[in-house]
């Protein structure tokens, strides 16, 4: 039986938050007192009494025929809700919260109408944590005036909207709080603040209806309302805002809802307090943004902050509570941890005892529940859940609501497993009519169908809906990443690119695997390649940049002034331990200031969010106007086979292989599998070792495999180019590709100029100007301190060295070199010596060119450092990799700091910088991370802004530097370009004498631009 494996949609988030007050969400509950105190008359006299949490206080009022009576509660400490029920059987029940701080006063009027007795309940607002007091006391009486009988309506309607909203009769609940609406705004105008309130609890409905043409207007109409009346950072406009950012997490605008939650959380934070019920609401939508963004880690921590909220305040027997283990069992599905079925079903159970077993709070309950149950195999109970969730949730939502086309999809993939095909594709339709009538086409659902619906027609031989469907999913995942890359962190980015590696698996395998001879999937593969590889380093790039151009704004600068700071001090850390200090308070230490520098760096890159998200796609017609007529782009990606026959994820992908796409300017783009990752990354570690020793034999034959590993099958692609283009991934990152070895015994450079780029799609961000803002400077021979009488002088450093633990050995030579490029370059500023340090290194404001001449190291992780908590080596890269600057063998805890880590490299102002030289050892080394680059000085230069860095793959010796240098940058001063002039130098080196090996020319290359410096190629 032919089965494809498409995609579960792992419900995550919860359906809705129920409201079950007038304007607030069940945070604001009446709680039922297990013993009710006795009853008391209410007069003008205040009555001042203490309150705990689940208590209730009862009072009675007389009221005569048409009369009013004002009923002030002055809260103290604590937030309160007020009840009145008139004793009259069957008359409706009003209920006041209007002022949700534990500080302000409920005002509330009661109208009789007839002579009768009132019953008015005082009561904790449900998540009140402390003992406090209020006052209550009856202000006036008086006639009933209409605006007053227009005012008790109007309550009366929302208290009826809010229990018809707890049941799940959100059409209901509409209805009255449209009316209630309407004779508000008779009654008391349009901007009364009352008029805000019912506004904002509409919208509630709608959203939780699904309504979302509806809802987001009712909120901003909310929203105009309550700022003028009670300022922008009152809690009150905060929590609306929060729910509209749920809304448009809900309709896939990630940045506008990113761009609300944050500062809305911490209003409601500063203002209410963290334990407070309508900051755990906030909270969820940060959960949903998270795992939309495929940080399952961080969504777990939310969820897990939100579930001890909720048990702190008394809310653990809440359907909140029921909610948030949903969205952990979802998280749990998520990540194949056991926990899931436990956790989903104690969610099930308590939404089943608090609402009963059939309503809307379960249905994420029940989804999640299915993907369990499909997990482990068993279809039947998988179905009979998606089935009963569908059951509850479509009579509330309506059929065609894209509420349903998660649990479409699961049932789609039930009969697929099932190899009932035609009904799989059938349900798959059926959710995409509702995606295209009610969602954005770029929408996560509308990613979700469209891949499985690729993966069905692969698995069925229908290749061209397959390639017609992969196009489709592809075209959603390149919004979706412009998206994503424009909001968040550094690690949220990775997160969320990690998430859709496993698409652009299925994309390369439909081509390479399934369809070899379709240049549409060919074409496809290509362009994937082309948007994916380094996108990471793209945007981080940009959000420093363009946060160096806001540098004049005050709050801009701030922000730049803090994230220094963080860096500066994380980078200190990493340096030496202060004494009196453990690992453990070290390692507590480094994990906070990475916390606060995410923040910060989401902070930053919110601010150009909108921009950066609307900017154009990288199409192949655009890489291939950028490329030159003689080069040849060779765009190498690891992927992992998909066969879409494998009904199990997990059988589903082989183990990786490198592939190569060739891009030509006037030719379709050719595509090749280069076969298994694990072999040639052996050939690569036993080509690099014999590399780096020049006495080595096996060098040649080593270099002749691995030629005909990765460039002989491109061969015919490549044609009659001269310039290959190389932009590698995985470990061929750490290969000099000019060191391979042709048919005829040549070294490739030797017929070839090859520089080497993160992606193809850097030529498009070549084409935007750069200006430089100051003169070249060089660092060369830096003061590093007197070094133990056993370290000897020798090689700039190499991988593996600790600088906390190491000695750096003096550089003579290098201020040889240093002396030879300032000749070359005479506006130049030479820092030697004591003047060579670090901090004039950070003064630099994008120097025309930098050349840094030192030693340079790589820290290996240590075996297990990611599982052995504090006692580890720094996990970060970042803080692995770096350069010795003056004073480097003095770095200790008195501050005094001589290491410039790759981590504070990535912060220096370089935009504008034409060329970056880091004539050090193991410059171009560090850790290698599929996709995108490699993690280390290379990688923070680029950040940095620079356009071309020259850096090295093993150490060699100082005196070759020099003389590698020296070669360099007479090519540089005599107008060839940043490649050519390096090309130059090394055949020079090649062709003398006992130089042939390519120990002593092939360690430096060229990644970025390779025009000259003044921008000709």
């Amino acid at each position: 039986m032919v089965r494809a494996r498409p995609d579960l949609a792992r419900v995550v988030s919860g359906a809705c938050l129920a409201v079950s007050t007038i304007s607030w969400p069940s945070g604001a509950r009446v709680i039922e007192s297990a013993q009710p105190d006795t009853t008391r008359l209410l007069s003008p006299r205040a009555i001042a009494r203490e309150l705990h949490r689940g208590e209730e206080h009862h009072y009675q009022l007389a009221l005569e025929n048409n009369e009013c009576v004002r009923v002030i509660v002055e809260q103290h400490g604590i937030d309160v809700v007020v009840r009145v029920n008139s004793l009259e059987p069957d008359a409706p029940a009003v209920e006041v919260q209007d002022d949700i701080t534990n500080r302000g006063q409920e005002t509330v009027d009661v109208v009789a109408d007839s002579a009768s007795t009132y019953a008015l309940a005082v009561a904790a607002a449900a998540g009140s944590v402390a003992t406090g007091a209020y006052e209550i006391r009856v202000e006036s009486r008086h006639a009933a005036t209409s605006a007053d009988r227009s005012r008790q309506d109007v309550r009366r309607l929302r208290t009826f909207g809010a229990r018809r909203a707890e049941r799940d009769d959100f059409a209901a609940a509409a209805i009255s709080l449209e009316q209630a609406l309407t004779i508000a705004e008779d009654a008391l105008g349009p901007d009364d603040r009352e008029v805000g309130d019912i506004a904002a609890q509409l919208a509630d409905v709608y959203l939780d209806k699904r309504d979302m043409a509806r809802a987001a207007p009712m909120y901003q109409r909310a929203l105009a309302i309550l700022d003028d009346a009670l300022g922008n950072e009152h809690p009150v406009p905060a929590a609306v805002r929060s729910r509209l950012a749920r809304l448009y997490q809900l309709t896939g605008d990630r940045v506008k809802s990113e761009a609300l939650i944050r500062p809305s959380l911490e209003i409601i934070e500063r203002t209410l307090g963290s334990d407070h019920p309508l900051f755990v609401r906030g909270l969820t939508t940060l959960q949903a943004l998270r795992e939309n963004a495929r940080d399952f880690e961080e969504a777990g921590q939310i969820i897990r902050r939100q579930l001890a909220i909720l048990d702190k305040i008394g809310l653990a027997d809440s359907v909140e509570y029921a909610q948030s283990l949903s969205a952990l069992g979802g998280v749990y599905n998520m990540q194949h941890d056991a926990r899931a079925v436990d956790t989903l079903q104690r969610s099930l159970d308590l939404c089943e005892r608090l609402r009963g077993p059939e309503t809307n709070c379960m249905t994420p309950v029940l989804g999640n529940l299915g993907v369990a149950a499909r997990d482990r195999g068993d279809l039947a109970a998988a179905e009979a859940y998606y089935r009963r969730a569908l059951a509850v949730r479509e009579p509330i939502v309506g059929r065609d609501s894209p509420d349903l086309i998660p649990t479409l999809n699961n049932l789609a993939n039930l009969y697929n497993s099932a190899g009932d095909h035609a009904r799989a594709l059938d349900a798959h339709f059926q959710a995409l009519h509702i995606e295209e009538q009610a969602l954005s086409p770029y929408h996560r659902y509308a990613l979700l169908t469209a891949g499985n619906i690729a993966v069905i027609s692969t698995a069925t031989g229908d290749l061209d809906a397959a390639i017609q469907f992969q196009q489709r999913a592809d075209a959603i995942i390149e919004k979706q990443l412009a998206l994503n890359m424009a909001v968040g962190s550094e690690r949220q980015k990775l997160a969320f690119v990690r998430g859709v590696v496993d698409r652009t698996d299925r994309t390369i395998s439909l081509h390479l695997r399934e369809a070899p001879n379709s240049s549409e999937a060919e074409a496809l593969a290509a362009l994937v390649v082309l948007q994916r590889k380094g996108r990471v380093l793209d945007a981080m790039t940009d959000t420093y940049a363009a946060a160096r151009r806001r540098d004049a704004n005050p709050a801009d600068r701030e922000l730049l002034e803090r994230l220094d700071a963080t860096t500066a001090s994380l980078a200190h850390l990493a340096s030496a331990a202060p004494e009196g200090t453990t690992a453990e308070a070290r390692q507590a230490s480094m994990a906070a200031l990475d916390e606060l520098k995410e923040r910060l760096e989401a902070e930053i890159g919110a601010r150009d969010a909108e921009f950066r998200s609307q900017t154009q796609p990288v199409t192949l017609r655009a890489v291939q106007a950028a490329l030159p007529e003689d080069s040849a782009l060779l765009e190498f990606v690891v992927f992992r086979p998909f066969d879409a026959r494998e009904d199990r994820y997990e059988d589903a992908y082989a183990a990786p292989h490198y592939a190569a796409y060739v891009v030509r300017k006037d030719a379709a783009a050719r595509g090749f599998d280069l076969g298994p990752s694990g072999a040639i990354d052996n050939a690569i570690a036993g080509l690099r070792e014999a590399l780096r020793d020049p006495a080595r034999g096996d060098l040649r034959r080593r270099a002749r495999a691995m030629d005909q590993q990765v460039l002989g099958p491109l061969q015919a692609a490549i044609g009659n180019a001269r310039r290959l283009l190389v932009s590698p991934d995985g470990n061929l990152n750490l290969l000099p590709f000019e060191a391979l070895i042709d048919a005829r015994g040549r070294f490739r450079i030797e017929d070839y100029a090859i520089g080497y780029l993160t992606s193809g799609r850097d030529l498009l961000r070549m084409q935007v100007p750069r200006a430089s803002r100051s003169a070249p400077v060089i660092v060369a021979d830096p003061l590093f301190g007197e070094p133990p009488p056993a370290r000897a002088a020798g090689r700039r450093g190499t991988a593996g060295d600790d600088p906390r633990s190491t000695f750096f050995a003096p550089l003579a030579g290098s201020a040889v070199e240093g002396r030879s490029i300032k000749t070359l370059f005479p506006d130049a500023t030479l820092l030697t010596g004591g003047r060579a340090t670090k901090a004039a290194l950070q003064r630099a404001e994008a120097p025309l060119m930098l050349h840094i001449a030192s030693h340079g190291f790589f820290m290996r992780e240590a075996p297990g450092a990611r599982t052995q908590g504090a006692t580890a080596e720094p996990a970060n890269p970042l803080l692995r990799s770096g350069l010795a600057l003056a004073g480097a063998n003095l770095t200790d805890d008195s501050g005094n700091d001589g290491i410039l880590w790759a981590l504070e490299a990535s912060r220096l102002n370089l935009w504008g910088t034409k060329l970056v030289t880091l004539s050090a050892c193991d410059t171009g080394v560090g850790e290698v991370r599929n996709g995108e680059g490699v993690y280390g000085l290379r990688r923070a230069f680029v950040l940095a802004g620079a356009e071309t860095i020259v850096m090295s793959l093993w150490p060699v010796s100082d005196y070759l530097t020099r003389e590698m240098m020296t070669a360099y940058y007479t090519g540089l001063r005599a107008g060839l370009g940043r490649g050519d002039a390096l090309r130059h130098a090394k055949l020079a080196m090649l062709r003398r004498q006992g130089r042939r090996h390519p120990f002593f020319w092939a360690s430096f290359i060229q990644n970025g631009e390779w025009a000259s410096l003044d921008g000709v190629r």
